[in-house]
């Protein structure tokens, strides 16, 4: 299940993951991202992982389509939960010119304030 929230101009793009991923899921995933950066860029998203059980094929092929949106990100705070992979180098290195964070549940707030900074 993917949740979207923020898509006004000057909002957060916030996306809540639970369980997994579907292609339609990351289908709006991607038409939100576009809607957003069309108001707006650099766009700073929220990821908000909770009970992450992977994904299927297709939303893995799904996925492959968001890569051309990567350069409209300026910075992407990551809260998760145990289940979620934490981040490492690679991945860092993967999304050159994205500021990448990663906080706890309990630092959601945190997360946000972050975002919000210039």
């Amino acid at each position: 299940m993917l949740e979207v929230k923020g898509e006004k101009k000057g909002e957060i793009l916030e996306v809540t993951t639970q369980g997994t991923a579907t292609q339609n899921d990351l289908h709006k995933f991607k038409n939100s991202l576009n809607t957003k950066r069309l108001q707006e860029e650099p766009v700073n998203i929220l990821f908000i992982f909770k009970n992450i059980d992977g994904n299927t094929p297709k939303a893995l092929l799904e996925a492959m389509k968001i890569v051309t949106y990567l350069k409209s990100i300026g910075k992407s705070a990551i809260v998760a939960d145990e289940t979620f992979v934490s981040l490492d180098e690679k991945i860092e290195k993967f999304i050159p010119g994205v500021e990448i964070n990663q906080y706890s549940l309990e630092e959601l707030e945190t997360a946000r304030e972050w975002l919000r900074e210039d």
